[in-house]
This record gives C-alpha cells, structure tokens and sequence, in this order.
C-alpha cells in the first residue's frame, strides 16, 4: 500500500502535465509539445476586434491529432464578419508540429516546429484586366481561370476603333462610330453609272451624313476623355494626404494598411491586409514557427515563437511571439503574451488572459488585448474553449 500512493501520485501528476501544454493553449503563440498519437484537442476560439469605425468578430475552430510519436496535425479555419457585412468564410490552414526535444536532454527546455499552409479567399485567381472600349474609356473585364466557360475564360482588349469579337466564332463586329468613309465621287459625264450610279445631289447628301456622324463621334470621345480627366482629379483629391495626420481615436477610421498577415495557433481575427507583416488571414500563404520554451520555475512556463511568412506574391515577413503563464493553482493560470512584426512600424499586439480547467480535459480561456500602433487593432476580447481527447 505505501509503493501505491507515490506511484499513483507519479501518474496523476504525469497526466497532469500531459494534458497542460500541448502546443495551442496560448491565444497568440504556440508551445512545444505535441500529443500523443490518437490523442488531440478541438477548440473552438472567437473574437471581436475593435478598430474604431471597423469592428469585426471571428470564430476559428480548431483540431490538433497526434498522428506520429512527437508529430501532431493541424487544421484550423476562419470565419470573420467585418464591419457588420455579415459571417463569410475567410481561410482554411491545414499544417503539422514537431516536438524536436532530444529525448535525452536533462535541461528544463523543449524546442519544436511547426508549419502551415493557409488557403485564404482573398488568394482566388479571379483577376481584373483593364481594356480600352470604343469610346477610349477604360472598361474592366473579369477572367476567371476556374471557369469551364470558354468565352467567359478568355483573355481580350478591345482597342479604339477596333474590330473585336466576344463570341469565340471569329467573326468581329464590324464599328462605323470611330472612323469615316472616303467621299463619294460622281461618276464621269459620258460613262455608264450602272443600276446604282448616284447623282450629285445623293453623293451630296451621303457626305454630309457621313461628316456629321464622324462630328458626332468626334464629340463623344471628347466628352469621355473630359469625364475621364475629371474622375482623375477627383480620385486625386481623394486620395491627397492631409496635412496635419489625426491621432487614433474611436470616431476616426484608422488608416488601411499595406497588404498581408498570419496569426498563431488560436489568433481569428478581422480581414485586413498588411504587407510584409505576419499578420494576414486572407491570402494564400506559407507559415513556419521555431519554438522555445523553458520551465522558468515549477509553476512558471516561458513560450517564444520565431515566425517567418511567406505569402503568394507578397513580400516574406518575419516576427515574434512571446509568453509568460503563471499557474496560480490546480486548474488557474494566468498569462502575458506578445505578438508583432520585427518592424516596429507594423504589427504589435499585447494581451493579458486567464486559463482555468473546470473539469478534466476540459479548458476556458479569456484574454483581452490591445494593439501598439497605429495599423494594429484598438482593442482585442479573445475567448475560446478546448476538449481535450
């Protein structure tokens, strides 16, 4: 009876441990154990992101599956509403995680890695050509590549005055509007003019309706090239920068950023596009995370992420995150934890939040964060709740 109480002690405790860290317990970083093969976690995450003018809600879903001794698959997705324009599907992110601790080492460290491939709706390969209609205008013409509709796939630019056919049979339309007709000439005195010979009087009339037509064509395509200039000047004046910037408030709508960004294991945020940062859900993108972590003391755990993101025709971004969780006792714990860009001037986020286990395999978590910049979110409320399996 005396060797079963410790032992029973070991294996509960072990089981404890088992079930603390297991690589996505964090809002914005992963840590570095993984499950055990047939053992996983589903999670379900949510949150609202205040950006002035611009609040959106997400929700992410979640499933990690040990499949391999030290190896887990992942699968997340993205579901976002922005700005009140209704729930619409954002990405799917399949990926794997490797616990790359030496099985021998005695340090109170592991190290891991972890990638994915984000296939996001904004990375579609529907796509818009500019094309010169008749009247010298600019007229955008949408191809797209998935379709099984031969016309509707093709490629073509229509150039002024000329000729251009939509329907695939190779016969073009034949345009009158953009070019004249040499004057009719009156048939000699003494020669035969045939059944159709034209007096002067009709040869008259025929260049006069001739000249009036190409007039008339003339003064639409001026009247579309003032329209043009006109939408320019506007467009100019719109997009003008001001002269004295406005400081971030809750009534002013934040600057939109460049274009691109990835977020960590349970991050589900707005739609927005930053390039060369790491925070992107949008595009179709490849991510890849180093991961430290260290027992500080027995109940204080260090996590830091290294993230390199490589989006389709973007610019690759590199970044951080980092946290700190203090377990305060059996089933609480509290957190800090820290994500951005290794730009300053992009990305930065820092969140405060609280884990608490109210059964076994079971996990809330709450976290409440703010951005650091000014293309950052104002405020961040982050839930989620994991089954652990």
């Amino acid at each position: 009876m005396k060797s079963f109480f410790p032992g029973f002690l070991a294996l509960a405790s072990s089981l404890t441990l088992a079930h603390a860290h297991h690589g996505q317990e964090f809002f914005l970083l992963y840590d570095a154990r993984v499950q055990q093969p047939r053992h996983g976690v589903l999670q379900q995450n949510f949150s609202f992101i205040d950006e002035g003018d611009d609040d959106s809600l997400s929700l992410s879903p979640s499933l990690s599956l040990g499949v391999l001794p030290r190896t887990a698959f992942n699968l997340r997705a993205d579901f976002a509403d922005d700005a009140n324009q209704g729930w619409t599907y954002r990405s799917i992110e399949p990926g794997f995680q490797i616990d790359l601790t030496p099985p021998n080492l005695k340090l109170p460290i592991r190290i891991g890695f972890a990638a994915s491939y984000q296939f996001g709706e904004g990375g579609e390969s529907t796509h818009t050509h500019g094309a010169a209609d008749l009247s010298g205008e600019t007229v955008a013409h949408v191809h797209d590549n998935n379709s099984t509709n031969s016309t509707a796939a093709a490629t073509h630019v229509h150039a002024a005055g000329a000729a251009h056919d939509d329907t695939g049979t190779g016969t073009a339309a034949h345009d009158h509007s953009t070019h004249d007709h040499p004057p009719l000439v009156e048939t000699p005195p003494g020669e035969d003019a045939g059944p159709d010979g034209l007096t002067a009087e009709e040869i008259a009339a025929i260049n006069a309706a001739n000249a009036a037509a190409a007039a008339a064509a003339d003064a639409q395509a001026a009247a579309a090239a003032a329209q043009a200039a006109s939408q320019a000047q506007a467009q100019a004046a719109n997009t003008a920068p001001a002269a004295k910037p406005k400081p971030k408030s809750k009534s002013t709508k934040k600057a939109p950023a460049p274009a691109a960004h990835s977020h960590s294991a349970d991050e589900a945020e707005s739609g927005h596009s930053h390039s060369g940062s790491i925070h992107n859900h949008d595009d179709n993108l490849f991510t890849a995370r180093l991961i430290f972590e260290a027992d500080l003391t027995e109940n204080t755990l260090l996590v830091a992420n290294l993230i390199n993101v490589i989006p389709e025709g973007g610019d690759v971004a590199w970044g951080y995150a980092i946290g700190v969780r203090q377990r305060l006792r059996p089933g609480l714990s509290v957190g800090v934890e820290a994500l951005g860009d290794f730009d300053r001037n992009k990305h930065q986020e820092v969140l405060g939040a609280v884990f608490w286990e109210p059964m076994h395999h079971v996990l809330l978590k709450v976290g409440v964060g703010t951005g650091l910049t000014a293309i950052s979110p104002d405020t961040t409320v982050r839930a989620g709740v994991l089954w652990m399996f």
